[in-house]
């Protein structure tokens, strides 16, 4: 990948890559996401740079479209917020652009505001995550924040459930490890399996019959032959006899 520092409005400078790019809803970036002309991109990646990734060629970019919504700026600033239980949260996202719509989620569930500021108070200690999401009529560019309650209601380890839950993965942003949680409210065979984004088998983490209880396993970010696999989304899917229940590992290098 070839780069000249950050890109500007004017078009002086460029950003592209040739893998998906966390900032621009992990797609193929340049000035926002690639919708025409990939072999640019391949042609790109074949510039000779410097030790500093500078071109020491000249380059021209075409036969690109701008599509993604551009995020001016969002608050809080920090990717990870530590909270006292009851405080109230403002979240924000700052778009100059009047035509995007907004939404939020708290654990992937999606909330009722569409404003650009989401309000947030919670009680019961633990970790969650804040997506918002700013979209156009073509892309979604989501921001993720990653918020820990303490100092309120904890969830005992001898609390009833009386359901299988799938938990968020801790730490997400990842590396190099990450640890993934379940409980399983009866025995069944169960598989707990890791997919990249094009739905390929990236690994097994367990695939046996387990008893009725609370399993934390932990992956760190190799594939199923031990090789270190590349930043991006993953998925992990817990499978048993009558359940499917699938969340999202981000691994950042």
């Amino acid at each position: 990948m070839a780069k000249t520092s950050a890109p500007n409005s004017a078009g002086s400078q460029y950003f592209i890559t040739e893998i998906p790019y966390p900032s621009l809803n992990w797609n193929y970036a340049a000035f926002g996401n690639v919708t025409e002309g990939f072999e640019v991109i391949q042609a790109i990646s074949d510039v000779p740079t410097d030790a500093n990734d500078k071109p020491l060629v000249d380059v021209v970019i075409d036969s690109i479209r701008i599509m993604t919504p551009h995020l001016d700026n969002f608050l809080p600033q920090e990717d990870t917020v530590y909270v006292n239980a009851g405080e109230p949260m403002a979240y924000t996202l700052i778009c100059d652009d009047d035509n995007v719509t907004y939404s939020w989620y708290l654990d992937e569930e999606l909330q009722q505001t569409t404003s650009f500021i989401f309000n947030l108070t919670l009680t019961v200690n633990g970790w969650y995550e804040v997506t918002g999401v700013i979209s156009n009529e073509n892309y979604d560019l989501p921001k993720v924040w990653w918020l820990n309650i303490t100092g309120g209601t904890e969830v005992t380890e001898n609390a009833v459930i009386n359901s299988t839950v799938l938990y968020q993965n801790i730490p997400n942003p990842f590396n190099p490890e990450t640890s993934i949680k379940f409980n399983l409210v009866e025995s069944s065979h169960t598989s707990l399996k890791i997919y990249n984004l094009k739905g390929q088998l990236v690994k097994t983490l367990v695939n046996s019959n387990l008893t009725a209880g609370e399993y934390n396993l932990t992956w760190n970010g190799t594939d199923g032959s031990g090789n270190q696999i590349v930043s991006g989304i993953y998925f992990y899917n817990l499978r048993t006899k009558d359940i499917s229940i699938k969340k999202k590992a981000i691994l950042l290098k």
